[in-house]
């Protein structure tokens, strides 16, 4: 019996929220349960779009007590000192999260400026083989699909390292299976890469 592609191109509920944890990203994972000892009670967490920072923050709050504050480099720098002097007052950690290194947030203010460059710096890495082999699992099952072992290693060697691209190769095979009316075969997986 063979597995067919199902139209869904958004995520089915309560399958995003599983956090996956390999040596690419483990060290962050710990730093997040370890907030009682970062450096002014703050940490920044850095990664481009669709890296998991959101699901990085969910986990953080499971783990402690906290505030998250994100597009950290959006707001202004009143806010950013206050949210720091709230973490200070409180004794209860901030994480601030972002898209960009705090060096590229133009930040004006000399103190303010010095304190984050005194935060716990956690950016996200490109994906190892363990998270892209799994991240494409995930996005695939959660648009109702699978793929093979063997097809799965011939993409994880091929595809580009990024978040991004992992996430539109699982939307672009689930659409073009449904289009062929087949499964994502290692043929179907060639006309993408």
């Amino acid at each position: 019996m063979r597995q067919i592609a199902l139209p869904l191109d958004e995520l089915r509920p309560g399958n995003s929220s599983s956090l996956i944890i390999t040596e690419s990203n483990s060290q962050i994972a710990a730093a997040l349960c370890d907030s009682g000892n970062w450096p002014g009670r703050c940490a920044i967490l850095c990664g481009p779009a669709r890296s998991g920072k959101s699901l990085l923050a969910r986990y953080f709050t499971a783990q402690a007590d906290g505030e998250i504050i994100d597009n950290a480099d959006r707001l202004s720098e009143e806010h950013l000192f206050n949210a720091w002097n709230r973490a200070q007052d409180s004794g209860l950690p901030l994480l601030l999260i972002s898209r960009f290194l705090p060096s590229d947030w133009e930040i004006k203010l000399a103190d303010l400026r010095s304190r984050l460059g005194s935060a716990l710096l956690l950016q996200i890495s490109p994906p190892d083989d363990e998270l892209l082999g799994q991240l494409i699992q995930k996005h695939m099952a959660d648009r109702g699909t699978s793929i093979s072992v063997d097809v799965l290693a011939y993409i994880v060697r091929r595809i580009e390292r990024s978040f991004a691209a992992i996430e539109k190769f699982a939307r672009d095979a689930n659409a073009m299976a449904l289009a062929e009316n087949s499964a994502v075969t290692m043929g179907l997986v060639k006309k993408l890469l």
